[in-house]
């Protein structure tokens, strides 16, 4: 039997001889290996934090004692030592675990996470309430080097500053984040890991004083006030212990004995303390340690070949490519990033243009505020971020852009429903969050020429428009729509009665379809199997190219007028949606208006394939749908 099929707890863990650890840390890799190669997933993250996941849980006593992981991503050896190893193997799939930590999934995960930054503000709550229980518990919030370019992490902090919360921050210091870490903190970090030397000479001399009865204790506090001192008079504190935070530090992340002496450490102060651990991404696989930029979030892959060259989805790249189009057509075109430059398409913006790229780190809100200011002095701004991490920026669109009328334009992948990764990566709320912004224009393509053309439009328009694609390539049809602007039709069923000459849409069983974006596919092809179900149906399907403001232009205006059925069929919540405008619209006044939409926005992790079945946007439950609203 192997180590880890001994362990069903932390407990079981905590029973090990110390000479087991090794081995079991190279259990829990090939785990991780051949899990996430099968399955997909996060790769190098989860690598280098073995060691580190093996001593948190030696010396916080979990589940009563919280470890808070910042993002969730880099927690797989966690969710192999708390009972979940014989599931480990579901990783991702749908019903299985989660790649992240979730609070539905086991007691011992204190949050359900995915976006990064929240970490540390959700482990002060949680220390918050074990502080005011009085029940002495330490919390743990893990947080990497990246998620220490967001904003909220020095809110926190600054909060910290002359507390007595027992709370262990675990600053997990790879040396990346998912594109290369930027700024000052990265720079200092550098620099204090080569501090390394200082460190172990603090660990041999509390080790040899403690060893002195009666006298060594009293050698050791004066020691500590002696550094203390000197630490203040020559303005070495490092920017933790100038908050007032303990700082210990740095510490190798694959050294499990010194890990453990270090948390134990920690857990003997009076107040909130920084423990600093320097790890490696892809420990263990070789071409990950090399290349961990490639093996952040990786597509199942042959583990003995290695993955290939990483690049964005197919849209994504699209959009980049577009938008580099842009640039080279204005000198004034920028564009910005939040740690996401390869997943978003923009490494050969980066390249080409480097004095007009900005990465600003895992910074969202920052970075639509600083496209905002940029737009006022007169470039053109450019934003690409993922959809589920610009839910974070409504406030700065709101007020930094739109309220002050600039120019910018906001470019997100992965809209709608996002396979793999699970609740808190779904594309599915940016089209009714971003709706109720005054003066905003959504464009909503299913094809890369429609893509080029509402980014066209919006160079050559200005003011606030968001562009959103889906993680993928773009539809491909097996029929010709008919261009009418801002949107597009093709029709099914019988042809119009006798005498009708089509423009008002006037005929018994005449009924319209409309939707926008990646689903029209489905749309499509459920209401040509509909209209082929009933004798006599005729089904006008309208694709939307612009749903914010909606295109009611007299053309669409006298369709909607003849149509006895109106169905909307959207890859979103239902909820604020643009179906629910679009049915609230003066235009369909008195008419029924059916909307198929994501009825409940917190979706589990699944394919793609499963995910439109879970909703019933496939084409065999829309058909149905479709079918039954026809009568």
């Amino acid at each position: 039997m192997s180590l880890l099929d001994r362990i069903r707890s932390p407990e079981d863990l905590r029973r090990l001889d110390e000479k087991e650890l090794g081995e079991l840390a190279g259990e829990l890799r090939a785990a991780i290996c051949g899990t996430t190669a099968k399955n997909g997933g996060h790769f190098a993250s989860n690598l280098g934090a073995v060691e580190l996941t093996i001593a948190l849980h030696r010396v916080f006593l979990t589940p009563s004692e919280k470890i808070v992981f910042d993002v969730g991503h880099q927690a797989y050896a966690h969710k192999l030592l708390t009972g979940r190893a014989d599931r480990f193997s579901t990783l991702r799939q749908k019903g299985g675990l989660s790649g992240f930590t979730n609070r539905e999934e086991s007691p011992y995960d204190a949050t359900t996470a995915g976006h990064s930054g929240s970490s540390l503000s959700a482990a002060i709550g949680f220390a918050e309430a074990e502080k005011t229980r009085g029940s002495g518990r330490w919390t743990a919030a893990v947080v990497g080097d990246g998620s220490f370019t967001n904003g909220m992490i020095y809110e926190a902090l600054n909060q910290l500053s002359g507390s007595d919360l027992r709370l262990c921050i675990v600053l997990n210091d790879n040396t990346m984040s998912i594109s290369e870490n930027v700024g000052g903190l990265s720079r200092y970090l550098s620099y204090i890991r080569t501090s390394q030397g200082y460190f172990q000479f603090k660990l041999g001399f509390k080790r040899v004083f403690s060893r002195i009865p009666l006298i060594g204790p009293v050698f050791i506090a004066a020691g500590r006030r002696i550094r203390d001192f000197i630490k203040r008079t020559t303005g070495s504190e490092t920017f933790f212990e100038k908050l007032g935070l303990e700082y210990i530090g740095p510490v190798r992340g694959d050294d499990i004995k010194r890990l453990t002496h270090v948390l134990e450490e920690a857990k003997t102060k009076d107040c909130p303390v920084i423990v600093h651990v320097v790890t490696k991404k892809g420990r263990g696989y070789p071409d990950a340690e090399e290349h961990p930029e490639k093996y952040h979030s990786v597509a199942p892959f042959d583990l003995t070949k290695g993955v290939g060259e990483v690049s964005a989805s197919p849209f994504a790249e699209r959009m980049g490519r577009e938008l580099l189009a842009m640039a080279e057509r204005d000198g004034r075109v920028t564009a910005i990033t939040a740690a996401m430059k390869d997943g978003c398409g923009l490494a050969d913006f980066a390249e080409r243009y480097p004095n007009r790229f900005y990465d600003v780190g895992i910074a969202e809100e920052h970075a639509v505020a600083m496209a905002g200011g940029m737009a006022l002095a007169g470039l053109k701004p450019a934003v690409v971020l993922y959809s589920t991490f610009a839910q974070r920026v409504f406030d700065q669109l709101w007020h930094d852009a739109a309220l002050q009328k600039a120019d910018l334009l906001l470019l997100l992948s992965h809209a709608g429903l996002v396979p793999g990764d699970g609740v808190t990566h779904q594309g599915i709320y940016d089209a009714a969050l971003f709706a109720r912004i005054p003066g905003i224009r959504i464009d909503s393509p299913d094809t890369y020429a429609e893509l080029e053309r509402v980014m066209r439009r919006a160079e050559e328009s200005g003011g606030v428009t968001v562009v959103r694609v889906p993680k993928g390539g773009e539809a491909v049809y097996d029929f010709a729509w008919e261009s009418h602007g801002d949107w597009k039709s093709v029709f099914f069923g019988a042809p119009a009665p006798s005498g009708d000459d089509g423009s008002d849409a006037a005929g018994r069983g005449y009924s319209c379809v409309m939707t926008y974006g990646r689903i029209a596919k489905n749309a499509a092809e459920a209401a040509k199997r509909a209209a082929e179900s009933k004798p006599g149906a005729r089904i006008e399907v309208i694709l939307l190219e612009r749903i914010v403001p909606l295109p009611f232009d007299g053309e669409l205006r006298a369709l909607l007028r003849g149509a006895e059925k109106v169905m909307f069929v959207e890859e979103g919540i239902r909820s604020g949606g643009v179906g629910e405008s679009f049915a609230a619209s003066a235009d369909l006044r008195g008419k029924d208006v059916f909307i198929r939409a994501v009825e409940n926005g917190f979706l589990p992790h699944a394919s793609l394939d499963e995910l439109m079945r879970l909703v019933g946007l496939d084409v065999d439950s829309l058909a149905e749908w479709m079918g039954t609203v026809l009568g």
